[in-house]
């Protein structure tokens, strides 16, 4: 996938430890978003925004949704809107929900987002379609929000928190309020009894609980260990907590056409390890390590260790040169 020129809407399907395989629905240019989180595996964030546009026509996302599903619809899990950057500033979002809904089917339709522009009534009608709204809040008060998730300039911490509240009372579907905890940042037992009061203001279905897990942004960003995200996990008592684990292979069901294409387009969304795009793409490790290693001697993907594991990840280009 040609990521830079926005040549496709969709990737994947994606090994996802929430939604199994997912087939990603990106219809932002990367990497624009209202944050630029310390710990995003998608890397930083180079076009800070909180302009909502139309980067591309609702109806060619619809047509290649449908050429794909009509091939390779028991290939996917879910269908989530998810990228390198902040899916509510598509600005025709809400259309393109709707008709992805008419197009009947019985594959969950997934929103995935930081929740920072559920203030605007406009982004919470968009949302009102799909099955599952998955926001997020990792802080609990401004100063973290400004540590951890480095914000637009013009966004406010208390304006984010009203808009989540208010989305819950408007919104019908599965909402599901994601926490990341980072070690050193948001993980201190006076944060997480703050947090937990925002969680039982909020009110949402449930609580995931999520840490880092892959290679982050900014270098030297860790994540709890298992224990500690038990423990974590205590403090949330108004809701079910669930704590986001690690991906479990599926079989081998997803398509297999242009295997290098598609090992290139999964990293640039996150970084993946050999086993979970081999999952994904339905081959064996061993055909993905080679194309891999094709890959980065072409200068495209490289390997990292991040806590002890390998993922593959994208390189970064050189914009200066």
């Amino acid at each position: 996938m040609k990521a830079s020129s926005m040549a496709s809407a969709l990737f994947g399907p994606v090994p996802s430890r929430r939604l199994g395989r997912s087939l990603g629905i990106d219809v932002i240019p990367p990497k624009t978003c209202t944050l630029d989180c310390l710990y995003c595996e998608s890397g930083p964030t180079t076009h800070r925004s909180l302009q909502r546009k139309a980067f591309m026509p609702p109806d060619r996302v619809l047509a290649e949704l449908r050429a794909f599903l009509k091939g390779h619809a028991g290939s996917v899990e879910a269908l989530t809107f998810s990228s390198a950057g902040e899916p509510t500033l598509y600005e025709p979002l809400g259309e393109l929900i709707s008709g992805i809904k008419a197009m009947g089917g019985r594959i969950p339709l997934v929103v995935l987002t930081n929740g920072t522009l559920l203030w605007d009534p406009e982004v919470r009608r968009s949302l009102k379609s799909a099955d599952r709204v998955v926001p997020s809040l990792d802080a609990a008060d401004p100063d973290v929000f400004s540590r951890l998730n480095r914000p637009h300039p013009h966004l406010s911490f208390h304006e984010v928190v009203e808009g989540l509240t208010a989305f819950r009372h408007e919104y019908r579907g599965a909402y599901h309020l994601e926490i990341l905890l980072v070690k050193g940042i948001n993980d201190s037992p006076e944060h997480l009894r703050d947090l937990a009061a925002l969680v039982r203001r909020i009110h949402p279905d449930r609580v995931e609980l999520n840490t880092v897990v892959r290679p982050p942004a900014v270098p030297g960003i860790e994540g709890l260990s298992g224990q500690a995200m038990q423990e974590a996990a205590a403090f949330f008592t108004s809701c079910p907590v669930e704590i986001i684990g690690s991906y479990e292979r599926k079989g081998t069901v997803a398509p297999t056409d242009n295997l290098e294409e598609r090992v290139v387009q999964l990293v640039r969304r996150r970084p993946c390890s050999l086993e979970e795009m081999a999952d994904a793409l339905s081959v064996a490790v061993e055909v993905v390590r080679a194309a891999v290693q094709r890959q980065r001697e072409a200068g495209l993907l490289d390997v990292q260790d991040f806590e002890g594991h390998l993922f593959v990840v994208p390189v970064q280009p050189d914009d200066g040169h």
